[in-house]
């Protein structure tokens, strides 16, 4: 099936590769999960290509299925556009699936997989049904499990073939933010995040784990031709890589406590899943964690003063026009101290300028000109109206490393997980953190924790992470945790 679907693509002209694909399905392969915290295998399953191929890859898929349900193993199968619902789900039965995964765009979006539920409960088979959907959609779905479309992470556009060092100015592509606000959903439900890894990038694996892991969310673990053929053969090098994957995909294992952290900012961002310009509200998250501002996801339903306890800044720009509730909510935020960034609808909008400052009560608010002002500018706008100090958590000499804060123990317990998204080590990180602690430890996939002098300097701790290839966390204590356990 896959050697039909990728007929076009250049990869199949190395015979390599297309022994490879052909081969992979062996039951020997099932060894390489031997130690791995892998539980769930995605296998491909139907893509409507044709009778004689549906049957060969279907027989084959629950050959391999009943050999990987043996090893404790969930199934799934892929299913791609061309798929007929009703073949599907009669051959998803009696291969005993545990669900069907969708992958790719289906005439009529969801409508497909609502047609496939309707099949699967026809032929008496409880076999969920998982469609990996665009970030919108994934918002406004009610499904158990979120399976959305990410990018490639990196440092330069995916596709580009850009790389830098660790002090390169160049774009970063994450899910960080992305994985974040899925977490921050009421429902707290399971978030996979889907992409194709950059082939041969140093960190690939390591860096796609992190980059989803870090914000309590996981990476649909997919491999390029090249390591499968070389894991086919059981060259060492490529052994070694595949233990290094298995050794990273643990270490987020061995610390699942770590997504059970409430996530810190002193920056708030109110997002409506079903606001109007869902892509305007994804880069206000998008581009605020480029510029390294540990921020809280506030969903516009649960807007309320408790949810803006403790928060400096409140980006308000998916509340246009705002319910008078909201108003009421938010200016009394800023009665308070808070700073609420918003478009024209508060009144005394600038004609000349992109924003102008309004006091309220001992705050301000930031009246910008236009309901949905330029992402980026807003992002470059809160390093301006937002001392360091205030923002809590500040990363300093490592512009590819993006940070993600969460907090335990009522705040006496903090967490910094930190994706490096260059191809280069990043060297002598320092970390500025509002307030007292007196321990740092680094901890980091195949490494031994690592205590960190932290320094009191002029009510914040500063410490230094010496190097990071990937990934690493910082875990911050002061002392009055009775919980702070490693």
């Amino acid at each position: 099936m896959e050697l039909a679907r990728r007929a076009g693509d250049k990869a199949l002209a190395n015979p390599d590769v297309r022994e490879t694909i052909s081969r992979w399905y062996d039951p020997a392969t099932l060894s390489l999960l031997d130690g791995t915290p892998i539980n769930c295998l995605l296998l491909t399953f139907t893509a409507g290509a044709g009778p004689e191929i549906e049957k060969r890859q279907q027989q084959l898929v629950t050959e391999y299925a009943r050999r990987a349900r043996e090893r404790g193993l969930a199934v799934l199968g892929l299913v791609y556009p061309g798929a007929d619902p009703a073949a599907a789900a009669v051959a998803a039965r009696d291969a005993q699936l545990d669900g069907l995964v969708l992958e790719g765009e289906f005439p009529g979006g969801l409508a497909f997989a609502e047609h496939l539920e309707k099949a699967l409960a026809a032929v008496h088979s409880a076999a969920v049904v998982i469609p990996v959907v665009p970030s919108p959609l994934a918002r406004k779905t009610a499904r158990q499990v979120l399976a959305v479309e990410g990018v490639p992470p990196g440092v330069g556009k995916a596709g580009d073939g850009a790389t830098a060092g660790a002090t390169g100015g160049l774009w970063i592509d994450s899910n960080l933010w992305l994985a974040r606000s899925l977490h921050a959903d009421p429902d707290r439900r399971p978030v996979w995040i889907s992409h194709r890894p950059r082939d041969g990038a140093p960190g690939t694996y390591a860096r796609s784990i992190a980059d989803a892991a870090a914000a309590g969310a996981r990476w649909i673990l997919t491999l390029d031709d090249d390591l499968r053929a070389r894991l086919l053969r059981r060259e060492s090098e490529a052994l070694a890589a595949w233990k290094g994957i298995a050794d990273c995909l643990a270490f987020f294992e061995n610390h699942a406590e770590w997504r059970g952290f409430a996530p810190f900012g002193n920056v708030g961002i109110i997002l409506d899943a079903s606001g109007p310009n869902p892509a305007n509200s994804e880069e206000y998250l998008n581009l605020v964690a480029r510029r390294q501002i540990p921020y809280r996801v506030i969903y516009r339903s649960q807007l309320s003063a408790a949810a803006l306890a403790g928060i400096r800044a409140a980006l308000a720009f998916d509340l246009a026009p705002a319910t008078e509730a909201e108003r009421k909510t938010l200016r009394a935020f800023a009665a308070g101290g808070g700073l609420v960034l918003s478009g024209p609808s508060w009144g005394g909008a600038p004609k000349d300028q992109s924003y102008t400052m309004v006091a309220e009560g001992e705050g301000e608010i930031a009246v910008y000109k236009d309901d949905s002002p330029d992402p980026q500018s807003v992002a470059r706008d809160l390093n301006d109206l937002v001392t360091t100090p205030e923002l809590g958590v500040s990363v300093f000499k490592a512009p590819s490393v993006l940070p993600c804060v969460s907090v335990a123990g009522g705040g006496a317990r903090l967490l910094i997980q930190l994706v490096n998204y260059a191809t280069e080590p990043a060297k002598s990180i320092a970390i500025w953190v509002t307030g007292s602690f007196g321990s740092a430890r680094l901890y980091a996939p195949g490494s031994a924790p690592l205590d960190l002098p932290a320094r009191p300097s002029g009510g914040r701790t500063e410490i230094t992470v010496p190097a990071l290839a990937a990934y690493g966390a910082v875990v911050l204590t002061n002392g009055q945790d009775p919980g702070a356990v490693d």
